[in-house]
């Protein structure tokens, strides 16, 4: 994805493209867990998030939501530790794009 594509979307458009890359990230984990899938995807999609994420954070409109979405990047990573339940992570981040839609 470019910036200039990026840019050009809205921040509920940015943020749900996000929500939708962590719904994937969850299902991956779940699915490489239960031996439904022999490769483990989970860094590719912590990656195309955090792409996603410095897109958002470097998108002009964005600048003054920049610790706000670094706080939502670092909410994945507790996830990614164990330290939070998937149902959790999906939650919060419904729960946030719900917020600013």
């Amino acid at each position: 994805m470019t910036s200039e594509i990026w840019n050009g979307l809205d921040i509920k458009e940015q943020l749900s493209n996000v929500q939708g890359e962590v719904k994937r990230l969850v299902r991956a984990r779940n699915n490489y867990n239960k031996g439904v899938s022999k490769e483990d995807y989970t860094d590719s999609y912590m990656n195309k998030i955090h792409e996603l994420i410095l897109l958002t954070c470097e998108d002009p409109k964005n600048s003054k939501r920049k610790k706000e979405l670094i706080d939502e990047e670092n909410e994945i990573k507790r996830w990614q530790r164990g330290e939070v339940a998937d149902e959790y992570i999906l939650r919060y981040w419904q729960q946030y794009t719900d917020a600013i839609s």
